[in-house]
């Protein structure tokens, strides 16, 4: 997920004049794509130059509605869900709770610890670039964000590492937002019979669950570049490393403490 999103498309509602003021709507034909795109960045170009001088719109969304994706944007202190990811694999109504939780939970979980990580930290709750932690406070999260940071170094694609620093926010979302997903799930499973389904435990299925919404496939020369240039790890690195950080994962599929997917006591990584 990502903490800002500008796109070619808004997720204002209303009919045309409204959402695009006096400027002609973009064409978009089956023509050339590239024709396409330039004349939709250019749509974008004039809404932009249209809102200098202009009060801040807090409605508008940065991505459309069938967008597969959410995020954070600190300097509005917002979250957007478009409804593109609130179905299959992340959300679906035919699936268990604990799928569901591990899945779309785990994704909002991540984007509200967004305002709580590296840079949505600095962010006060109107979206002023505001200083609002205590000096104590701030020394003993970044002393907890080393430990994410030197676990996503020892990640590599071939003779590339990950670079741990630059992964350091969304990692911390994801381990946060997984661990916030499974309290809300225990939580809302009190007084329920637990049912086991395909022979795995609601436990099993909500990791089960977070892992499947994960599950991607990149060419090497693609997974370099972003080891090295994407503030987001590869998504193996994203289903894996929090799941090691986690006794309850442990616990739910008996893992012994030599297992690979098990860090030693010492070792576990713990922000929030």
């Amino acid at each position: 997920m990502i903490r800002t999103a500008p796109g070619l498309h808004r997720g204002k509602g209303g009919d045309n004049k409204q959402a695009t003021g006096n400027r002609e709507p973009a064409q978009v034909d089956r023509g050339a794509y590239v024709l396409n795109l330039q004349r939709s960045r250019l749509f974008e170009l004039r809404h932009d130059i249209d809102q200098i001088g202009k009060p801040v719109d807090r409605t508008e969304w940065g991505m459309s509605p069938p967008t597969v994706n959410a995020y954070y944007n600190p300097s509005m202190n917002e979250i957007v869900f478009p409804a593109g990811i609130l179905q299959p694999p992340y959300y679906d109504p035919k699936q268990d709770d604990a799928f569901n939780y591990g899945a779309a939970g785990a994704v909002i979980g991540h984007e509200m610890t967004h305002g709580f990580d590296d840079e949505g930290s600095k962010y006060d709750a109107k979206g002023n670039l505001v200083n609002w932690w205590t000096p104590a406070d701030r020394a003993a999260f970044e002393k907890q964000a080393e430990c994410i940071q030197k676990q996503f170094d020892e990640f590599a694609v071939g003779d590339v590492h990950t670079n741990g620093k630059l992964v350091s926010g969304e990692s911390i979302a994801d381990l946060a937002g997984l661990k916030i997903a499974y309290a809300a799930y225990l939580k809302s499973q009190k007084g329920k019979e637990p049912q086991v389904i395909d022979g795995f435990t609601p436990e099993q299925r909500f990791f089960l669950g977070y892992a499947h919404s994960w599950a991607a496939q990149g060419r090497p020369e693609a997974e370099r570049l972003q080891a090295t240039t994407d503030p987001h790890p590869l998504n193996r690195f994203r289903a894996n490393a929090p799941l090691t950080n986690m006794p309850e994962f442990a616990t739910a599929f008996g893992c012994k403490a030599d297992d690979p997917m098990v860090r030693p006591a010492d070792k576990r990584c713990l922000v929030w």
